[in-house]
Order: structure tokens, then sequence, then C-alpha cells
């Protein structure tokens, strides 16, 4: 037993004295630098590429097998710069020996210092990596190769002390596209890499564009721990920040923070990213993302919410002010949606957003990117459009467009040509234009660059709003139709609050049916047709009271009118009026104006011609019975005398003035028939009906 142990122990030292004689010796009698040459002629054959290693070969032996050199060169592919494809300073690796004897690969820290690589694309699509590429060889060639066994036998257990990754530059130019972007200062420090292990991770890099000029520097630090067959990862701690600086962004740059825990499962092939948060500037969001079939086709549902937020605040920052006319307005907007993935279709269902104090809530599908191909139905409670619209400004002059010759203006439908839309929209309360309405709704369909708002209904104003609007922008030129109704309205407010002119009053029934080509004012006014008709019940024109006018004139006349009943100063009631209007190319007819008063019959014709900004109008008024006021004498002298009133001039002030002089004219020829009347009926009391037929002959 003795002999035994002495044996074994002089085994060991035996051993131990070889593995000293072979820590020291080996590196004295094995010069790796030996072996360079060979070693740079297999990789020039290999890559097919200029290889060079400048540095010594630095080899030791135990504990640790490594080798450590510096200024790895390889050559860059012909008809790129001259700058190497890819280099680097320092690069080290070692194996801890008595491990492998136990199939265990124990690697120290991997040191990777000043790598430096070249990506180009020249002005061809060519890039400077395609002979690389191909160069991995054939799928037969790869097929014969040896393969590793499958068995659980060759299974070695991997850990590495760390990886230490500094000071490396990634540069991509790319002439076909003309950008140039830079990874400057890229470095990642790990803990120890080992199934089962949890690894802390720190990374940094510069990120720089040359269009836009911008610089962006990211920096991450996680926890990662694996399963000991390194099929599940689980990230804690994920801390990833982003400070960018550049064209387009504050003049202190923008930060941006993120942090999330996640977990991956490769053999489930999933990833779930858990209590993220993103927070930017002026702005926070929080959710949580789940991906299935994560490595053969990605399914992505996620939960976002986004904090109350101010967008002019955040506008600001970019140097981009936005202004509207209510100051308190778009300082207030948060959200929730929920996110779904799946075979290239986005779906935001539901959708909930909130805008200072409106409530928008529905779904938006993005079925396909291209054209793209939407779906979506939205529900607004209220809102008041002119709260968000620009403040008023003197109105700039049109220009006029060009014939020939200069840079075309750009094409604002150009984006609607391709888009297939399908919407539906409702609003509960809508002000617009000052125009108010309640329960709003709409289907809107654009396909091939027509837009079609089919049906449109509303209430408003005591009555009802239905109709359809087409923007055809499949050609050049925009063309517009219109088909609307309007039941029970309210004209006098309606007008008050769309125009700020308080000109008529009465319940109004409206239809149109309108045409015109070009969006701008002098366009419409060109190119406007259709037709339309009217009808109002218990009003009154506002502005000019026609009895008013009749009388002060017939007052001027002497005829004895200074106190005939005129209604209501200031207007021309009416029990009821209609009329129809044929629109050519800007010039608005009217034949049939009709109204109806205790005081007034009146009928009108005339037209408006909108390209010139005229109006010429004939309004003919008759008095019905009798306008006398208490004590008034005269008062029938224009009873039952149709009286014409011209109105002409310009649309924004035109001119009012009634003809009494053919009122007076017929009046007289009235009053002669009137009095053949009564000579024929004394004549022929006296003569007893015998000159009867004479006297009628006469006066003929």
């Amino acid at each position: 037993m003795g002999k035994l142990l002495k044996w074994l122990v002089g085994l060991v030292l035996s051993t131990v004295v070889l593995i000293a004689a072979a820590v020291v010796v080996l590196p004295m009698v094995v010069d790796p630098n030996d072996y360079k040459p060979q070693i740079v002629s297999a990789a020039k054959k290999q890559l097919g590429r200029d290889f060079a290693i400048e540095q010594d070969l630095r080899l030791s032996v135990f504990p640790w097998l490594g080798i450590e050199t510096g200024g790895v060169r390889v050559g860059n592919a012909a008809g790129f710069s001259d700058q190497p494809f890819a280099e680097v300073e320092q690069l080290g690796v070692k194996v801890k020996l008595m491990p492998l004897l136990s199939k265990r690969v124990e690697i120290d820290t991997l040191v990777v210092k000043g790598l430096r690589v070249s990506l180009e694309k020249d002005a061809a699509g060519k890039t400077n990596w395609d002979d690389l590429a191909k160069g991995q060889g054939s799928a037969a060639e790869q097929e014969a190769s040896p393969q590793e066994p499958s068995g659980g036998g060759s299974d070695l257990a991997l850990s590495v002390n760390g990886i230490e990754i500094s000071d490396a530059r990634i540069a991509w130019d790319d002439r076909q596209a003309g950008q140039k972007y830079v990874l400057d200062g890229v470095r990642l420090v790990t803990g120890s890499v080992a199934p089962g292990a949890t690894v802390p991770v720190e990374a940094g890099v510069r990120f720089t564009s040359s269009k836009p000029a911008m610089t962006l520097d990211a920096g991450l630090s996680a926890n990662v721990t694996s399963d000991a067959r390194l099929k599940v990862f689980d990230i804690a701690g994920l801390k990833l920040r982003l400070d960018a600086k550049g064209e387009g962004l504050p003049a202190g740059g923008a930060e941006l923070k993120l942090s999330a825990d996640a977990s991956a499962n490769l053999d489930a092939d999933t990833l779930t990213i858990s209590a993220l948060r993103i927070e930017g500037p002026a702005m926070t969001a929080t959710g949580n993302v789940n991906v299935s079939a994560l490595q053969k086709n990605p399914a992505v549902k996620a939960k976002l919410a986004i904090a109350e937020t101010n967008p002019k605040t955040l506008a600001s920052m970019f140097a981009s002010t936005i202004e509207t006319t209510d100051p308190n307005a778009l300082t207030r907007v948060s959200g929730d949606v929920a996110v779904a993935y799946a075979d290239g279709a986005i779906r935001l269902d539901p959708l909930s957003i909130k805008l200072d104090e409106s409530s928008l809530t529905g779904h938006v599908h993005l079925l396909d990117t291209v054209g793209p191909k939407v779906r979506t139905v939205m529900q607004l409670d209220q809102i008041d459009l002119d709260r968000y619209m620009p403040p008023a400004s003197a109105k700039p002059e049109e220009k006029p467009a060009k014939t020939g010759g200069g840079t075309s203006t750009a094409d604002p439908f150009e984006a609607l040509r391709p888009l297939d839309l399908e919407g539906e929209f409702r609003i509960g309360k809508l002000k617009v234009n000052n125009l108010r309405m309640n329960d709003v709704s709409t289907k809107v369909v654009s396909k091939k660059g027509v837009l079609k708002l089919d049906p449109m209904a509303a209430k408003l104003y005591d009555g009802k709003f239905g109709g359809t609007v087409e923007l055809n922008a499949s050609g050049k030129t925009p063309k517009l139709k219109a088909k609307q109704q309007l039941q029970g309205i309210q004209v006098g407010p309606l007008l008050v609050d769309l125009a700020g002119q308080d000109r008529l009053l009465g319940v109004g029934e409206v239809a149109l049916d309108l045409s015109m080509i070009g969006l701008t004012e002098s366009e419409i006014r060109r190119t406007l047709n259709g037709t339309s008709n009217f009808a109002f019940r218990d009003g009154a024109v506002k502005g000019v009271n026609i009895a008013q006018l009749i009388r002060d004139a017939s007052s001027a006349l002497g005829l004895g009118s200074d106190k005939l009943d005129t209604g209501t100063p200031g207007q021309t009631d009416f029990s009821e009026m209609s009329g129809s209007v044929t629109i050519t190319n800007g010039v608005v007819k009217n034949s049939d104006l009709q109204a109806k008063s205790p005081l007034l019959r009146v009928s009108g014709k005339g037209e408006v011609d909108l390209p010139k900004d005229t109006i010429d109008y004939l309004v003919t008024t008759e008095l019905v019975g009798s306008l006398a006021g208490q004590g008034g004498k005269g008062s029938d002298e224009l009873a039952g005398v149709p009286i014409p009133v011209r109105i002409s001039g310009p649309l924004t002030g035109p001119s009012f003035r009634p003809d009494l002089e053919k009122a007076l004219s017929a009046k007289a020829k009235q009053k002669l028939e009137s009095k053949k009347q009564e000579v024929l009926e004394k004549v022929e009391e006296k003569a007893g009906g015998k000159l009867d037929g004479v006297l009628k002959g006469l006066f003929k």
C-alpha cells in the first residue's frame, strides 16, 4: 500500500514537473511567429484579399492556452477605396488547459480592441463584401464537408469569463444613395458568460449620419440569464439611453430613455417584454409586448399607454411652433392602444385618445402597407375645430398658376391616389367654421384617387342635413361633386354662424346638386355648375324693407303715404318664399322667386355673376289691400299695382332702387280703364242700352 501511494505521489509530481517544464520550455522552443507566413498565406487564399498580421504572435500555455496579436488587417475588394475592409488593433483569446480534459471549454476574457470595419456600396449597387459572401462555397461543397457528430458524446460545456470589445468603428458609405453613416466608439463589456449564469452586460455606441446631419449616443445595460441549454434567456433591468443632436432636433438635443424586462424562449419561439417604459422629450409611454413565432413568422401583440403630454411644448422643442386660435387648444393629449401585428397587417384595436376636452375611440386596421390599405371606425364625443385653426391673419394674394417654365408646385393629392380606405366616422357634437351640429356621421371610401363621403348626415339648427360629396383627384385637376339637402332648418341662426350675416329668417328646405373643378376660390367661381331649389316659411329678408321703400318713394311723389304700415322695420316679412336656381360656369340664374306676406306679393328674376362678383336682379312687389295706418290718406293709391325694385351692383354692397314711374304709369292706366267703364255704364243707363255696342267700339 505504501509503495502504491509512493508511486501515485511520484506520478503526480512528475506530471506537475512536466507541465511546469512545458510552461517554461514550450514558449522557448515553439515560436508561433515561425508559422505566421503560412497563416497569412492561407488566409489570403481563403479570403481572396490582401491579409496581414503586423504584430508578433504571443503564445501562452498554462493555465491558459492562448494567443495574442495585433495589427490584423483584411484588404478591401477591388474597385473600392484603398482603406482596409477590416482591421483590429489588438486581439486576444485564451482557453484554460486542464478543463479541456473534461470536455469543458473555459475561455478567458475575449479581447477585441480597435476593430475597424469599412462597408461600402458603389453607384451600381455592388458592395465590398459580395465576394466574401460568394466565397463561402456552394451548397454541394457544404454538404460534402465533414459534419459535427450529432451524438451527445461530443457536447462541450462552454463558459467565457468575459467579452471586452472597445473602441470599435463601423462605417457605411452608400454612394448609390449618397449617404454616409458611422458607428463609432462601439463598446461591449460582459461578465462571466456561462449557461445558467447571470451575465451583466454594458454597451455603448455613437452613431453619426450625413443626411440628415445627426449624432446619436446610445448606452445599454442589462443582466442576462440563460438556462443550461441556452434556450431560455431572461433580461432583467434593461436600460437603453439615446441622446441625439443634429438637424430637426432641439438646440440642446433630445434624450430618450427605455427600460424593460424581457424573456425569450427559443423552444417556444416566443419573446415577452414587460414593464416597458419609454421616456422622451415631454412624453412618457408604458406597456408590454408579446411576440410569437419569433424566428419563423413573428406575430406581435402589445398594449401601450401614453401619459398626458403637451404637443405644443413638444413641437417647440423641435423648433416647430404650433399656433391655434385658442391658446389652450392642443395642450393635452393622452391615449391607450392595443397593437397587433401578423402577416404584414397592423391593427390598433381598441384605440382611445383624449385631446383636450375631446375623447376619440375606435380602431384602425392597416391591412397592407402597400397603398396603404386601411379600414377604420372612429367615434368622437365632441370637438370644436375652430379652436385648432391657425389665428386669423391677412389673406395672402392668390398667385396665378404657372403656364410654362419654372418648378411645378407639389401635388397635394399624390398620397390620395394609391390610398385604399374604408372608414366610418361619428361625432356627437361638432363645431366647424362656426357652424354647430349634432349626431354627425359619414362613411368615407377612397380608391384610386376618388374620395367619397356617402352618406353624410347631421342634426343642426332644429333641422337635419343629409347628402354626399365626391372628390375626384385621379387626374391632374381635382373635381368636386356635392349633393346636399337641408330640412326644417332655422336659416337665420345658420347664416349668422356660417357667414356672419343676419340677412334671412325662417324655416327652410334647401336642396343642392353642385359640381366644380379646382379647389381655389377663383376656380370654384369660374367652374361652379348645378341646380338648387329652396322653400322658406314664416320668415323675413333682413336689410331691406320693400314696403318702406315704396312708402318713402310714394311720399316723395306726393301720394300721401307718410303713415302707411310697412311691417317690421328694416326687413321684409314673408309667410312663404320659394324658388329655384341654375348655375352655369359660376353664373347663378333664377326666374321663379315667389314670396308672400300679409302686406306684399313678391316675385323675382335675375342673375348673380360669381366670377365678376356682381348681381342684377329684379324684384317685383305688389301691395296687398290697404296699408293705411290710423289717419292715413291715399293709402290705396298703389294697392294692386306691380312695383319693380332693381337690385344691382357688387355682391358686397348692392343698391336697391324701386321703379315707381312704371308703377304710376300702370296706376294711371288702371284709373283710365276704371273711368272708361264708369262712362260706359252711365251712358248705357241713360240710353237704355241702345248705344252699348257703338260706345264699346268707340272706346276700344
